[in-house]
C-alpha cells in the first residue's frame, strides 16, 4: 500500500452499513467499559480507605460497587471483548482495509482489554470472599483498572483517525501521530460520562435491603447516596466544558450544523441530571438512580452519534476539491486550463502528482496536515532547486506542524510537481 494513500472511496450503501455497525458496537461497548472503569476505581479507593480506617461500611460499599458494575465474570468478558472485533472491522474498512494501520494498533487495545477483564474478574472473586483484601489481590485489581483505562485511551486514539483521516498517511509512518488534542478531550469526556453513570448505578442498585433478612442500615444508605450523588455531580459539572473543548479541537472538515446540534443536547441532559441530584431531591430518601442512569446513557448516545457524524463529514471532505487558489480555472469543456508561462506538459504531470500524492496533506489556501501552500511556496520562487531538495529529503521546519514524510516520487515527478506548485501559486495571485 502506498504510505501516502487516502482511504479508498466506498459505495454509499457499504459506508452507511459500516457506520451503523460501528455505532452499534460503540453504543454497546463504551457505556459498559465506562461503568467498569469508574466502578472499579471507586471500589479500589473505598477498599483502601476502609482497610486503613477499619471502616466496615466502606468495605461493604467497595464490594457492592464492583459486583454491580462487573455483574458476572462471563458477562464482563463477553461485553468487554465481544464488541471490539466489530469496532476494528468497521474502522479498518472505513480507513482502507486491513493494512490501513499497523496490526499493533489494533492488537494492543484488545490485549489490554483482555488483561483488564481477567484481572478485574480475579479482584471481584477475591473481594467476594473477604472485603479486607490482602495486598496481592488489591494490586491485581489496580493492574486490571490500569489495563482497562489504557485500552479505552488507545481505542479513542484509533477513533480519532476517523474524524481526521487526512492524517492517516502520517499515522501509518509513525504511530505517535495517533495522539491528538481531540482524542484526549474525547477520552476525558468518556471518563466524565463514565463516573456519572457509575454514580447513577450506585444510586439505583447499591445499599438495597438484601433477601438475607438483615436490618436496614440508615448510615450505610446515606453513604451510598452521598457517593452516588458525588460521582454523578462530578460527571455533570465536567461535561459541558468538555463538550465545548471537543468541538474546538475537532478538525474543521468534521464540523457541521448536525454535529453542533447533537453536541448541544449533551449540556441540556447534564443540566437535567444536575437538577435531579442537586435541586430536586433534598428530602431524605430520594434516590433518583433510574432517571440519572437513563440520562447518562442518553448523553453517551449523543456523544457517540456526534462523533460519528463528524467522522462521516471528514470522510466526505476527503473527496472535496482543493480551495479556489489551488485549482486551475476549468474550461467549459471540463478540462483544466494550464497556467500561462509554464511548460504545459510538465505542469499537467505535476498536477497529477500533486492530486495523487501531495493533496493528502496539503491545500493551497487552507491548513490540512501541512501549512497552506500559498504561504510556503512563494518562499521558493527564486530558488526552485531548494524546493526540490526539500521534497527529496523533507523534515520538520515549522514547530506548529508535524514533520513531512518522504513522498514516494522520483526525480522527474519532483521536477514536474515543483513546476506545478510555482506556476499555480503565481497564477492564483
Amino acid at each position: 500500500m502506498n504510505p501516502l494513500a487516502l482511504p479508498p472511496a466506498l459505495p454509499p450503501d457499504t459506508l452507511l452499513l459500516l457506520h451503523y455497525l460501528l455505532t452499534a458496537a460503540l453504543l454497546l461497548s463504551l457505556p459498559f467499559l465506562g461503568i467498569v472503569i469508574a466502578g472499579s476505581a471507586a471500589s479500589l479507593v473505598l477498599n483502601f480507605l476502609g482497610r486503613e480506617d477499619r471502616d466496615g461500611r466502606s468495605l461493604r460499599l467497595s464490594r457492592e460497587w464492583i459486583e454491580a458494575v462487573t455483574i458476572d465474570r462471563w458477562v464482563l468478558l463477553l461485553l468487554g471483548l465481544l464488541p471490539y472485533p466489530a469496532i476494528v472491522y468497521a474502522c479498518q474498512r472505513i480507513l482502507g482495509g486491513p493494512d490501513s494501520l499497523p496490526a499493533i494498533a489494533w492488537l494492543a487495545p484488545f490485549g489490554a482489554l483482555l488483561a483488564g477483564c481477567v484481572l478485574l474478574s480475579l479482584y471481584r472473586s477475591a473481594i467476594r470472599r473477604t472485603t479486607e483484601l490482602p495486598r496481592f489481590p488489591f494490586q491485581v485489581g489496580t493492574a486490571g483498572l490500569l489495563a482497562m483505562v489504557s485500552a479505552a485511551f488507545m481505542l479513542f486514539l484509533l477513533l480519532g483517525t476517523l474524524v481526521n483521516p487526512a492524517k492517516l498517511p502520517l499515522v501509518r509512518s509513525n504511530l505517535v501521530f495517533l495522539l491528538s488534542w481531540n482524542s484526549l478531550v474525547g477520552f476525558l469526556q468518556f471518563l466524565a460520562l463514565s463516573f456519572g453513570l457509575a454514580g447513577g448505578i450506585a444510586l439505583r442498585f447499591l445499599g438495597r435491603q438484601r433477601a438475607e433478612g438483615g436490618e436496614p442500615d440508615p448510615d450505610y444508605e446515606a453513604r451510598v447516596r452521598t457517593a452516588g450523588t458525588s460521582f454523578g455531580l462530578t460527571g455533570v459539572l465536567a461535561i459541558p466544558a468538555l463538550v465545548v473543548l471537543n468541538l474546538i479541537t475537532l478538525p474543521a472538515p468534521g464540523l457541521s450544523t448536525e454535529v453542533f446540534a447533537i453536541a448541544a443536547t449533551v449540556p441540556i441532559l447534564a443540566l437535567a441530571v444536575f437538577a435531579l441530584l442537586y435541586l430536586l431531591p433534598g428530602k431524605g430518601e430520594g434516590r433518583p438512580g433510574d432517571r440519572v442512569s437513563a440520562l447518562f446513557v442518553l448523553m453517551f448516545v449523543a456523544v457517540i452519534l456526534c462523533n460519528q457524524a463528524a467522522a462521516d463529514n471528514a470522510l466526505q471532505g476527503l473527496s472535496a476539491p482543493p480551495g479556489p487558489l489551488a485549482a486551475e480555472a476549468v474550461s467549459r469543456e471540463g478540462k483544466a486550463a494550464i497556467p500561462e508561462g509554464a511548460d504545459a506538459a510538465a505542469v499537467e504531470k505535476g498536477k497529477k502528482v500533486f492530486d495523487t500524492v501531495c493533496s493528502v496533506c496539503h491545500r493551497f489556501d487552507s491548513r490540512l496536515v501541512g501549512p497552506p501552500l500559498n504561504e510556503v511556496v512563494p518562499k521558493y520562487k527564486g530558488d526552485p532547486g531548494k524546493l526540490k531538495a526539500f521534497i527529496r529529503n523533507p523534515g520538520k521546519v515549522n514547530p506548529a506542524f508535524p514533520a513531512m514524510p518522504k513522498p514516494p516520487v522520483n526525480e522527474e515527478e519532483i521536477d514536474s510537481v515543483v513546476r506545478y506548485l510555482l506556476a499555480t501559486v503565481k497564477n492564483g495571485k
